[in-house]
């Protein structure tokens, strides 16, 4: 009779043993969830989670570049330079012809000697406004580029600094360095610019830290 209770109280103490294990497995899957759970709605609350931001665009002063002094209202303002210049066209055979261009390095050219083309002073080139933001947020510059349309600037030669006033004219919006732009020669210049503009704007991002980046 002795050994039943024996028996009896040491199945009970194992089955009590067997719950406690099983009640702290379960607070502990419980702790994990409601973790996982927070960094889910975190996530979705808009720290990691894809965004369409529509609002206002605006920047805390002007786009300026400062090698030629021209500025704008805007959030970017991109500088686009030509050269007239000698371009090569190979086909077995190579032949030259002159046309406005990118800078091209005639060192490569199949045939260089007869055909060079002088280093171009300026190069193409974007620039930010300060302080860009967007519905509140701070913006990733790198997203106006790629979502927003930029739309021609027409330059302005009475803005050009004392050193490149002599050198550039304006014509059309457009300046140039050389002679008459309806009869360029080798090695002249012209720069064109476009911006995108400030104002009403949708723009697709994650939101990290206050900013609306790319990802």
């Amino acid at each position: 009779m002795a050994r039943r209770k024996r028996k009896s109280r040491l199945s009970h103490a194992r089955i009590a043993m067997f719950a406690i294990v099983i009640a702290l497995i379960a607070v502990a899957g419980w702790f994990g969830y409601a973790h996982l759970s927070g960094q889910l709605q975190q996530s979705i609350g808009g720290t990691i989670a894809p965004r369409r931001i529509e609002g206002v665009l605006a920047a805390t002063g002007p786009v300026r570049d400062g090698q030629l002094g021209v500025s704008a209202n805007a959030g970017v303002l991109f500088r686009h330079v030509e050269m007239y210049q000698w371009q090569e066209h190979c086909d077995g055979a190579c032949r030259y012809d002159q046309s406005w261009s990118a800078p091209v390095d005639s060192r490569r050219f199949r045939e260089p000697k007869g055909h060079e083309n002088p280093q171009t002073p300026f190069n193409d080139s974007v620039f930010f406004a300060p302080g860009l933001q967007l519905a509140g947020y701070a913006v990733d510059p790198d997203l106006l580029v790629a979502q927003l349309r930029a739309s021609a600037y027409p330059a302005h030669g009475a803005n050009l600094p004392p050193n490149l006033a002599a050198s550039f004219t304006e014509r059309d919006g457009v300046l140039y360095a050389g002679g008459d732009p309806a009869h360029p020669a080798i090695g002249e210049v012209r720069v064109s610019f476009r911006v995108i503009a400030t104002g009403p704007a949708t723009l697709n991002g994650v939101l990290r830290g206050g900013k609306l980046v790319s990802h």
